[in-house]
C-alpha cells in the first residue's frame, strides 16, 4: 500500500501554538497567575511575556473565530507596561504558549532591556518637495520638523536640545551593501 501524500493548499503561517481560548480554557481558575507567551514575540533578545490577571468570556458568534478577552500584565522588550493590557482582537491567533511554572525563572532572571531610540527633531524633505521649496522661499536647505506620538510600548523619543540622535533619517539612497554597490555605479 502507497503512503497517502498530503498537499497543503492556502497561505502559510508563522504561528505555533494554541489559541488563548483553548489555553485558559483547560486551566483552574481560567489560569490567572499563570505566564504566557506570544511565539510571534520571542524573535526578541529581551524578554517577551505576559502575566494573565483576569479572564473573561465572550458570546461566541456562529461562523467565527472563538475569541476570548483576557487583561494581562505585559512584559515587552523586558519593560513591563504601566497599566494592565487587556487582549481580545488577537486572542483568536494559535501563537500563544503556556510557560510551565518551573520555566518562568528563565523569563524573570532576565534582565536585558531593549535600547531607546532618539529621533532627531527635523529631517530634510523629500528631493523634489525640497526642490521646490528652495524655489519658492529662497531657503537653501529646507527641513521639516518631526512628529512623534509617544506610547507606552514605544522605545523610541524626540531628541533633546543638545542631544544627539541615535537614528539618522535621510532622503538619499544611503550607502549599498557591498553585494548590489554594482548597481549603484555612476549614481552615487
Amino acid at each position: 500500500m502507497s503512503q497517502k501524500v498530503i498537499k497543503y493548499i492556502g497561505r502559510t503561517t508563522d504561528f505555533r501554538g494554541n489559541t488563548l481560548w483553548e489555553l485558559v480554557g483547560n486551566l483552574p481558575d481560567w489560569g490567572v497567575g499563570r505566564m504566557l507567551i506570544r511565539n510571534m514575540f520571542q524573535r526578541y533578545p529581551e524578554p517577551c511575556y505576559m502575566r494573565i490577571l483576569k479572564v473573561q468570556a465572550v458570546d461566541e458568534k456562529p461562523n467565527e473565530e472563538r475569541k476570548v478577552r483576557v487583561t494581562v500584565e505585559k512584559t515587552w522588550r523586558g519593560v513591563t507596561q504601566p497599566k494592565p493590557v487587556e487582549i481580545f482582537s488577537t486572542s483568536y491567533k494559535a501563537d500563544y504558549e503556556l510557560v510551565p511554572v518551573e520555566e518562568e525563572h528563565k523569563f524573570l532572571e532576565n534582565n536585558k532591556k531593549a535600547a531607546p531610540v532618539i529621533l532627531p527633531t527635523k529631517i530634510e524633505f523629500p528631493p523634489l518637495l525640497r526642490e521646490y521649496i528652495k524655489d519658492e522661499t529662497g531657503e537653501a536647505n529646507p527641513q521639516m520638523n518631526v512628529h512623534f506620538k509617544k506610547t507606552h510600548n514605544k522605545l523610541a523619543r524626540l531628541a533633546q536640545p543638545g542631544e544627539k540622535p541615535t537614528l539618522q533619517v535621510s532622503m538619499d539612497l544611503g550607502q549599498p551593501k557591498p553585494v548590489s554597490a554594482k548597481l549603484y555605479e555612476g549614481v552615487l
